[in-house]
């Protein structure tokens, strides 16, 4: 064969075999590259499962999660919903049962506002604004009541002043008819004046002191006055005074009497401790009354043989009696009891002091402490009324300084007599003055040394000798003109305190 024939076949094969190697790395790339393949998607396919994994793990956390979640809700639910009901009952509590305790408290101090119905709620929030609603109401019941009880006192302070100016010009009319019909043969007539004058007299001291508790002014002026004759005017304001009161003891060794401006408040508040001490006592036990000089100026004591006082009634009488504390009329009773009420006012306002105690006798013993500042040394030219009584001198019996039985008694008097100071001889106190003498000895007083009487010394009162001894009586006469003059110059001051008849000075108050 010629060397071409061999070349062809085998040129053949090799390009069959290059073709199958060819082949062969074709399909070694593609199987290399599908391996590959596979093996991403493997690697794929494991990530997608860890995340899988994952996923599920915290969707089993969020499952145990929301549940706990749930259960906690619930039990806060439960707990809110007993919170719940706890606060609304005890709101209802609060509504039916602290809030009207509170208004009987404010009422009377004595009834007590309870607590929380709960004590588990004591000191919450709860709590706290349950008292500050309390709080609130209570500040707003009392501001209203206050505001109502001023409006009331107005109303009686101004319904007051007109009664009491018709009652002084009543007052007036009746001196006017004492004095025009003054004489021997109207002594009848006379009588029954004067009747209807103490009568009078009883309605304005009523009137007065429910002005005064209210915060009114007493209504009258005077001017400087000896104290015994405040003392003196002070009992007549006292209905039955001739059979209920004994004395007065004038213990006084100067010529003190009170300045203008308390002049009628110290009657006034001496009568109505003494109106009070012979309301409370016994209609055979008569009041006893004395005047001294103190220490610090002057005091009045008053004795009642009455049922006296527990220890509730001393301390409301002391707070009333005091005057530093307000006073509302709805305090006062029904019907209202003003006297102490009216008392505390004047003390407050003037400076003056009342203290009550248990008296020697089981009932009340009231004594009016009078400062300096309110006291004057009287001219020596100026007297006491003739109704004062005479200094009590020691050992002396005060049957001589007792006042007489009232107006009345001047068209029937028993002689008075006044003897000399050398004539006067010591003699030992006994029955009432006796006992007088031992209650009031505790009582402060300014040691003097008496004044020596000089020879040939006259009587305080000169109203004509009997030639026996030096003594001097007073006639049925006499007594009778100096009861006219001190009629006469009690209408000169009440006119002079009593405004013109055609205005009227209460419209406004």
């Amino acid at each position: 064969m010629p060397p071409d024939s061999f070349s062809v076949p085998i040129m053949i094969g090799a390009a069959v075999l290059a073709l199958a190697l060819v082949g062969v790395l074709i399909l070694h790339t593609r199987v290399r590259r599908d391996l590959a393949q596979a093996r991403g998607q493997l690697v794929q396919a494991r990530q997608a499962q860890v995340h899988l994994t994952g996923e599920s793990s915290a969707r089993d956390q969020r499952l145990v999660r929301a549940e706990r979640q749930a259960k906690e809700s619930a039990e806060l639910l439960r707990e809110a919903r007993a919170q719940q009901d706890l606060v609304h009952a005890e709101s209802e509590y609060l509504v039916s049962k602290r809030i009207p305790a509170l208004l009987s408290h404010l009422r009377a101090p004595h009834v007590i506002v309870p607590g929380v119905q709960n004590p588990a709620l004591a000191g919450t929030n709860v709590d706290r604004l349950h008292r500050a609603i309390l709080d609130t109401l209570t500040r707003g019941v009392r501001e209203e009541g206050e505001r109502i009880d001023e409006a009331a006192q107005a109303v009686v302070r101004g319904a007051i002043a007109r009664v009491q100016t018709q009652a002084l010009r009543a007052q007036d009319l009746l001196a006017d008819v004492q004095q025009r019909y003054s004489g021997d043969e109207h002594t009848a007539l006379l009588r029954e004046v004067l009747g209807l004058d103490m009568f009078n007299e009883l309605i304005i001291r009523r009137v007065q002191v429910t002005g005064i508790a209210c915060g009114a002014t007493p209504g009258l002026s005077r001017d400087d006055t000896y104290l015994v004759d405040l003392m003196v005017g002070a009992i007549s304001r006292v209905e039955n005074f001739e059979q209920r009161i004994e004395g007065p003891a004038n213990h006084l060794r100067r010529r003190i009497g009170v300045a203008a401006r308390a002049a009628e408040s110290i009657l006034f508040t001496t009568a109505e401790l003494l109106a009070n001490a012979v309301h409370h006592s016994h209609g055979t036990l008569k009041v006893t009354i004395a005047v001294h000089e103190t220490n610090n100026g002057a005091a009045i004591v008053i004795d009642d043989a009455g049922v006296g006082l527990n220890e509730e009634q001393y301390a409301r009488a002391t707070r009333l009696l005091s005057g530093t504390h307000p006073v509302r009329l709805v305090d006062l009773g029904n019907p209202p009891r003003t006297g102490w009420a009216a008392i505390g006012r004047q003390v407050a306002h003037y400076g003056m002091q009342v203290t009550i105690k248990k008296s020697a006798f089981g009932g009340v013993q009231a004594v009016l402490s009078i400062p300096t500042a309110l006291l004057v040394e009287m001219p020596e030219d100026s007297r006491p009324s003739v109704l004062a009584p005479e200094p009590v001198r020691a050992g002396v019996p005060t049957a001589a300084t007792v006042i007489r039985s009232g107006p009345a008694a001047a068209f029937r008097p028993e002689p008075v007599r006044s003897e000399p100071a050398e004539a006067r001889r010591p003699e030992p106190a006994t029955g009432p003055q006796k006992r007088q003498t031992e209650e009031l000895a505790p009582l402060p007083q300014r040691r003097r040394q008496p004044a020596r009487a000089a020879s040939g010394s006259k009587p305080t009162r000169s109203s004509g000798a009997d030639g026996s001894g030096g003594k001097v009586l007073t006639t049925p006469e006499e007594a009778q003109k100096r009861w006219g003059d001190f009629q006469v110059g009690a209408e000169a001051g009440r006119r002079e305190a009593l405004p013109p008849q055609q205005q009227d000075i209460t419209e406004g108050k």
